[in-house]
């Protein structure tokens, strides 16, 4: 009897899990697809915080303190090219970049900094009108390490900055745009005291291409960063 009686329990018990399944599959198969069709959305753009570059000419002129040029000297060009490549790239594929002409390289710009030394002395607003170009993308790069603080031995690249645009009219230059600091760090996800393997080569090299990432989505619409 007590067999009986436990058999026929377990036999309710199944039936009961039964329907409660059939109940809830029609839930779990919406949440299922409701996940998919999420992932199928594409995420909303964020929109390029400024918007002057397009059918203008455009020169990239960066800034690197003197003590981070001691130890890193290609920094200045490989942190203008960086970025002007960047933008280049996009030419044709976004609105804000139809028109835009970059008549100078990154290396002629460059060249011009360190065959006028004078312009140290200078401000950008009076520096840009050289250029012969109607916008400037000024960056200014005052820290930068491929070594965590933490802990030395390990590697975690960080790099600080400044971005200014000035639009220059009828030979005059004005400041019409600044994004301040601005840092970016590599790997992006990495625990402070750093990670092993890297090296400074290839942290440096990562680090400088996470900033002229940065900057230059200043300048389009781009997606989130995951």
């Amino acid at each position: 009897m007590r067999i009986l009686l436990h058999a026929r329990l377990k036999l309710r018990a199944g039936l009961t899990l039964c329907l409660l399944a059939l109940l809830l599959a029609p839930c779990l198969s919406g949440c299922a697809a409701l996940g998919l069709i999420a992932q199928a959305i594409p995420q909303a753009q964020i929109p390029a915080k400024y918007k002057g570059l397009n059918d203008h000419t455009v020169a990239v002129m960066v800034w690197v303190d003197r003590g981070i040029r001691i130890d890193w000297p290609q920094i200045q060009l490989d942190a203008a090219n960086g970025i002007q490549s960047k933008l280049v790239s996009a030419i044709g594929k976004t609105p804000e970049l139809s028109h835009t002409k970059f008549p100078l390289s990154a290396a002629t710009v460059v060249r011009f900094q360190e065959e006028h030394l004078e312009w140290g002395a200078d401000s950008i607003e009076e520096i840009a009108p050289r250029l012969g170009v109607s916008r400037v993308i000024y960056v200014e790069i005052d820290g930068f390490q491929t070594r965590s603080d933490a802990a030395v031995e390990l590697y975690r690249g960080s790099i600080t900055g400044t971005v200014r645009v000035l639009e220059v009219v009828n030979g005059k230059a004005r400041v019409v745009y600044t994004e301040e600091d601005m840092r970016s760090v590599y790997p992006p996800h990495s625990p402070e005291e750093g990670v092993t393997s890297l090296g400074d080569f290839e942290t440096y090299r990562k680090t400088v291409d996470e900033f002229t990432t940065r900057v230059a989505s200043l300048f389009v619409a781009h997606q989130p960063e995951e």
